[in-house]
């Protein structure tokens, strides 16, 4: 039993360092976001976006602590990119119809990336 545990917490770590390496090499972007839903409701959903390859991984903070796929949102999608209301911030807006309308992220690195994701 002990030796199970060591292993998956060696190989969780292993796979931590690596997303960081990465997303240090800004080869993925990673970061806290407000999700706008496109239903008529509007609600706002906090969690994290993280962008790899042609598309973008969104999980609520509540997925975040179980197993859920999250929603994946194909870069195709994003209509455009803006700065955001709030200081250092980046909206991304995307055509419709779609489960969310705008994702807000508050990038801590790379920001110059987040905003030519429409072109890019």
């Amino acid at each position: 039993m002990g030796l199970r545990s060591w292993w998956c917490r060696r190989k969780a770590n292993a796979q931590i360092e690596q997303i960081v390496d990465t997303v240090n090499a800004g080869r993925a972007l990673m970061a806290d976001a407000t999700a706008f839903e496109a239903s008529g409701t509007g609600q706002k959903i906090a969690g994290v976006v993280e962008v790899c390859d042609d598309h973008l991984h969104f999980k609520s903070d509540s997925d975040l602590k179980v197993r859920a796929a999250g929603w994946h949102i194909s870069r195709s999608e994003i209509a455009g990119v803006r700065d955001g209301d709030e200081p250092g911030e980046v909206m991304i807006t995307f055509r419709t119809p779609g489960r969310f309308r705008a994702i807000a992220v508050t990038p801590v690195m790379h920001a110059d990336k987040w905003r030519t994701l429409a072109t890019g």
